[in-house]
């Protein structure tokens, strides 16, 4: 940026001071962008010009791309228009350590009769013998500047394998503190802790959405100080810090040398060795399992919640065919003793019951028949329709599962202030941060709210009701082809909870998305139904009961 210019008097009469430092070390030599300055101003002075400083502050000139320069740029570009004709600079490598790109300014300022100075006198680069001496002058200004890259490259390994860190934020669950030489990491003993119970979590099973809703409830802050966790943060604490078994790896870019510093671990290696085995059995049987099954597509896979455990749920095919396929819960397929399911269920009987109770609830549903109507007055797709108003509705929907989360983790740290469980300050700040999350939400649902009261608006009356009616019959036309029906089960349903009612039978709970079960039209006036109505939700929830499995 320009940042004075001194007093004016005519174009050629102007020495253009350009100052730029690429390193701390060159500020610790003597060139800082101050000295730079006062020596051209001296160097004005005594050739009784004014000046004009063109400070680039602290930008690397060893590589060829100049878009990081713009003073620079703007500096060659006058030269181009006539306005620059003499030009000072501390040492030609402030122009540019790239013999490259300094050949091709180079050129510029021969073209352009431009004078260049530096605090030794003046270079009129046209000369056979000043371009000799400052191209000399350039190459050994380029090797120096790679000798102390080198050096810096060096001296930065050597401090890693000394156990230093190499630089960045720490990982979390630890801090730095200097030793007087540099950087150590040592476990931050609050965040330590919950890393432990991140790893426990998993370990029993839990999901990463639950451990990241359980860190919200205990008001748990991220490294940035956001009480909600992502989902990200918490896969890479689990799977991507080998910090927390006592050492990291740092690999040199230039040399591809590994070096392994040891750091305090802050987790036994059981837990994370245990991490691993279950993340890596969870990908076969979500990968591998699958692929070895390409051909059937299992219907409800994706659904089904197990109501013992909180486990997922995976279709299971016979190669022998012995066994009817079946869905069974992962937790008590791979350890029996983490699930109560008392047995497998029956694949055929539980997606053809399923997908009757939910085309038997959609038939009744009054708010899914006014969707189709809001369709036909918009104008809009069938897919549209379920997931345009729809769609808004789950986001109010998730919107408000953050309010209620983040509320009661409120309600959470105001009773740890009073029982005196952390300190009053701690505390403070977690509930600071989380009113701003609780404000955000809350204004968030006001702009959903009013998006979706809109989309109800200005609506017209138009013959629907048969629209209506072939669709119900589509759904069981042969048209209708199996993946239609998955993705129209993704679109209405949540999930599907699944309980053992006993040895024979299991409860099944399907979670709809949307209030379709038991919905109802309440008229403004009974005798009058011109004068219009209001849809009153009905139930999320509907339940039915499936034989268990049973072999052939």
């Amino acid at each position: 940026m320009v940042t004075h210019t001194g007093n004016y008097m005519t174009s050629k009469e102007i020495l253009h001071i350009y100052t730029r430092v690429s390193t701390g070390i060159q500020e610790e030599e003597g060139t800082s962008l101050e000295t730079q300055l006062e020596e051209g101003i001296k160097r004005s002075k005594k050739l009784g010009m004014s000046y004009k400083l063109w400070n680039e502050g602290g930008q690397s000139g060893s590589k060829d791309d100049l878009s990081n320069r713009p003073q620079l740029l703007e500096i060659l570009n006058q030269i181009d228009n006539g306005v620059i004709n003499h030009l000072y600079v501390w040492n030609t490598d402030r122009l540019s350590r790239s013999l490259e790109t300094w050949g091709m300014i180079r050129v510029k300022l021969i073209q352009n009769d431009i004078t260049l100075h530096t605090p030794t006198g003046k270079q009129q680069l046209s000369d056979i013998q000043t371009n000799l001496m400052v191209g000399i002058m350039s190459e050994i200004s380029n090797y120096d500047n790679k000798l102390r890259t080198e050096r810096f490259r060096l001296g930065r390994l050597n401090k890693i394998r000394m156990g230093y860190w190499k630089g960045g934020p720490p990982p979390y669950g630890y801090d730095l503190h200097h030793d007087g030489r540099g950087n150590l990491l040592s476990p931050n003993e609050n965040e330590s802790k919950w890393v432990n119970k991140i790893f426990e979590w998993y370990l029993d099973g839990k999901s990463i959405p639950v451990i990241k809703d359980n860190l919200l409830q205990n008001g748990v802050m991220s490294r940035r100080g956001n009480p909600i966790f992502s989902e990200r943060s918490i896969s890479n604490i689990l799977l991507r810090n080998s910090h927390y078994n006592g050492y990291w790896i740092y690999t040199d870019k230039k040399s591809n040398e590994k070096i392994r510093v040891n750091c305090p671990p802050i987790l036994p290696s059981k837990s994370i060795l245990g991490v691993k085995e279950l993340h890596q059995k969870r990908r076969y049987e979500s990968g591998n399992h699958l692929r070895t099954n390409r051909k059937h597509v299992y219907l409800l896979k994706d659904l089904f919640e197990c109501g013992h455990c909180g486990g997922v749920f995976h279709g299971w095919k016979s190669v022998s065919n012995k066994q009817n396929p079946y869905y069974s819960c992962n937790n008590k397929k791979n350890d029996k003793s983490k699930c109560d399911l008392k047995r497998n269920l029956n694949m055929i009987k539980s997606d053809e019951l399923v997908w009757e109770t939910v085309r038997n609830v959609i038939t009744e549903s009054n708010l899914f028949k006014e969707s189709i109507k809001t369709e036909m007055l918009d104008d809009k797709s069938f897919i549209q329709t379920t997931t345009d108003i729809k769609k808004l509705e789950r986001k109010l929907k998730q919107n408000n599962h953050l309010i209620q989360r983040i509320s009661e983790s409120i309600v959470n740290q105001e009773t740890d202030k009073l029982i005196g469980l952390r300190s009053e300050k701690e505390i403070q700040d977690v509930l600071d941060r989380l009113d701003v999350e609780l404000l955000k939400l809350k204004s968030n649902e006001e702009t959903i709210v009013n998006e979706i009261s809109s989309r109800h608006q200005n609506s017209q009356w138009t013959d629907w009701l048969n629209e209506w009616g072939s669709r119900l019959d589509r759904m069981n036309d042969s048209d209708f082809k199996f993946n239609d029906k998955k993705t129209f089960l993704k679109t209405i349903v949540d999930k599907i909870i699944v309980k053992s009612k006993d040895k024979l039978q299991h409860e099944l709970s399907i979670k709809f998305k949307f209030p379709y079960v038991n919905d109802e039209l309440i008229y403004n006036d009974i005798n009058d139904k011109s004068k219009g109505y209001i849809l009153k939700d009905g139930s999320y929830s509907k339940k039915l009961r499936v034989s268990s499995l049973k072999k052939n």
